[in-house]
This record gives C-alpha cells, sequence and structure tokens, in this order.
C-alpha cells in the first residue's frame, strides 16, 4: 500500500509540527481576537484537546500506527482506520467552521490527508456491507472524542498580568477630562497605574458601583461578544456592586496602528467604535441599545449599522456625534492604552480588573469567570 504509507507519513508530519508548536509555546490555550492568524485560535481552543491531551499528538500516534499497518495488511482494521480519518476530518472541519469560526491552514492540511488517506483506504480495500457496518461502529470512537472535549476538563484560555504603568501617552487625558466619580486602579505597590473619570467614558451599570472594571474590546470580535455575555451575567448577579467602563478599541490598522504585522484586520472595527462613542457623547441614555446593537450577529455593515443607529438617537444626532472631536479623542485613548496592555499578551477582550490585574482572552465558561472577577474583585 505504498500511497497509504506516503499518506500516512505525510499526516504525522505535520501532526509532529502541531505537537512542536504546542510544546514550545508558539501556540498557546489564549482563546481571543487579534492572535496571530486563525490557527492560534484553532489550537488554543477546547477542540484543540481531549482530557489534557493534544488531539495532534493523538494524530501523531494514529498515523505512525498506521504506517506500521501497512506492512501487515488487514482488511478490516484498514477499514475500522479509514472511517476514522472520514469521521474525524468531518468533526474537526465543521469545529472549525461552525463553532470556533477561525480557518487554521495547518489544521485543514492534517484533516486533507485523512480524507485522501480514507479515500487510499477505501480504493484499495472495497467499501462492502459489513465494511459500512464497521463504519457505524468507528463513529462510536468519533463520538466519545467528541463528549470528552465537550465535557471534559478544560484548559486555561486567558492569561492573567499586572500592570505597572499604562498612563502615560498624551491621549489619555480623554479619559479623565470632564466632570464625574475618579475610579483609580493601582498596582502591587500602591502606585497608580490608570485612572478614568466615568463622566468623560463609556459605562455600563450604575455610576456609584463599588466595583469598577474597564473592558477593551472590538464589536467585530467574536471573543468580545462572549464576554459581553460573561459580564452581563455578572451585573445580573450583582446589579448593584459592579459597573463596567467600555472602551471600543478597533483591531483594524486604519486606525489602530499598532497591531502585530501578522494581524489580519477587522473589516469595520473603526467605524463601530466611532458609532459608538459618537452616541455615547450624544445620547448617552441610548448607549446600552446601541453598545448590543452592535454587537449583533451576524454583523451589521457600515450602512445598515449607520441606518440602525439612526434609528434609535435620529440620523441628525449621529452624524453631529460623528463629527464631535471628542469621539477621535476617546478612540485614540482606548488605542494608546492597547498599545501598552498587548505588549504582554496581543489578544482581545482585555479586561482591567483590581489591583491592576489585567485579563487577555476569554474564559473557558461564564462560571468561570464570575469565579474569577468575583475573587480579583474582592465582591461580597
Amino acid at each position: 500500500m505504498p500511497i497509504v504509507r506516503f499518506f500516512s507519513l505525510l499526516g504525522f508530519g505535520i501532526s509532529l509540527w502541531l505537537v512542536v508548536m504546542k510544546a514550545t509555546g508558539k501556540i498557546s490555550s489564549v482563546v481571543g481576537c487579534g492572535a496571530e492568524g486563525g490557527c492560534a485560535d484553532v489550537l488554543g481552543s477546547q477542540w484543540s484537546q481531549w482530557f489534557g491531551i493534544p488531539v495532534s499528538a493523538v494524530s501523531t500516534a494514529f498515523y505512525i500506527a498506521l504506517f506500521g499497518l501497512t506492512f501487515r495488511t488487514k482488511a478490516p482494521l484498514f477499514s475500522v482506520a479509514g472511517w476514522i480519518l472520514l469521521w474525524a476530518a468531518g468533526w474537526f472541519m465543521g469545529l472549525q467552521v461552525f463553532v470556533i469560526e477561525a480557518f487554521c491552514p495547518w489544521c485543514f492540511a492534517t484533516h486533507m490527508v485523512g480524507l485522501m488517506t480514507a479515500v487510499a483506504i477505501f480504493w484499495k480495500v472495497g467499501i462492502g456491507r459489513k465494511k459500512v457496518v464497521t463504519g457505524l461502529a468507528s463513529f462510536g470512537l468519533i463520538a466519545l472524542l467528541a463528549l470528552g472535549q465537550t465535557f471534559g476538563p478544560k484548559p486555561e484560555t486567558f492569561e492573567l498580568t499586572d500592570e505597572s504603568d499604562i498612563e502615560e501617552k498624551e491621549e489619555v487625558k480623554a479619559q479623565v477630562s470632564g466632570e464625574g466619580r475618579v475610579i483609580q486602579f493601582r498596582g502591587p505597590n500602591g502606585q497608580v497605574v490608570k485612572t478614568y473619570r466615568l463622566g468623560s467614558v463609556p459605562l455600563l451599570g450604575p455610576p456609584d458601583a463599588p466595583h469598577v472594571l474597564v473592558k477593551y474590546f472590538d464589536y467585530t470580535c467574536k471573543s468580545c461578544r462572549e464576554m459581553e455575555g460573561d459580564l452581563l451575567a455578572l451585573m445580573t448577579a450583582y446589579p448593584k456592586e459592579v459597573a463596567v467602563i467600555v472602551l471600543p478599541t478597533p483591531l483594524n490598522r486604519a486606525c489602530n496602528p499598532y497591531l502585530n504585522p501578522r494581524v489580519d484586520d477587522h473589516a469595520n472595527a473603526c467605524e463601530f467604535a466611532r458609532m459608538s462613542l459618537a452616541v455615547w457623547r450624544t445620547a448617552p441614555e441610548s448607549f446600552p441599545k446601541v453598545h448590543k446593537l452592535l454587537f449583533e450577529r451576524p454583523l451589521h455593515s457600515v450602512e445598515s449599522a449607520r441606518k440602525a443607529v439612526g434609528d434609535i438617537i435620529g440620523t441628525d444626532k449621529l452624524e453631529a456625534g460623528l463629527k464631535d472631536p471628542g469621539v477621535e479623542k476617546l478612540l485614540q485613548a482606548s488605542i494608546a492604552d492597547f498599545r501598552q496592555l498587548s505588549s504582554q499578551r496581543i489578544e482581545m477582550p482585555k479586561l482591567l480588573m483590581k489591583g491592576a490585574r489585567t485579563m487577555h482572552g476569554l474564559a473557558s465558561s461564564t462560571e468561570k469567570f464570575i469565579e474569577l472577577v468575583v475573587k480579583t474583585m474582592g465582591i461580597k
């Protein structure tokens, strides 16, 4: 079976490369937008492992075993291997398209090799009635894999860092101008790391809340949208205790020049951020509704978003807000913060908490998120 032998070695090589990438830390488990390509999102997700074992390691072992099997041809075993490769390719490709919503070329190559190997096996051993029964039985193995990935232990999908000083740029004055309650974040030695004035920045929740968090995010970012649900659950559980400063920070070079060169631009991100801030400046009572609207999926086009926002606050008011110089100042302040916050982790969203602890990425579950925030913020 020379052709099966060839594909087995090819699949083994790609899978081993992914194992090395994971082992050397080039691919982490931090899940968020702005990582360097889709491979980080796919190979860093909960779907990249099974009870702590990287699926790329399982794939590596599978292909080397299949290679060895080509020297001792046993049709039933080859049929089982072919069906496993077929089901696995369908499962993991489906995850990329419908669940993770990210594309990893290396993963795609692995699954294509799997499909070609399966075709080569079935071409050699045929597909009879008994082999179809074998295929249905083999599906149980992939179902076991899927159940383990869904309900088994999940990796930490975020990282925490301690900030020392992120308030250096002239632009950040826009976050403390005007009137309103002053919120300060202090480092471990008591030094002031970051200051905001609630009258100057968009806020969700009660202005007198004893615990205030700051979220840097992009409306076009899937992980940022998911954290929005986590924050809503937190604020529902502690309605008088928690408020969140929300600072749109686009992952698009049209307004944010500080993206890593290998990070893809997020279309419409700058326009959505400006619309959001324009509403905050001109019609703050409508901001929560517009904030929710801009996160809607499927994503609005710029034109449909402007129309929807104009229907809420009035087209004239929206146009006036977009011309407000304060909108651009607030946007550039968030981008200046992003530059410094991203020096340790580039992933979005970013959540600034008590003690200047910053969460980069997305928690594996809402329960995990609430547990982390409650502990870090000291919420009673």
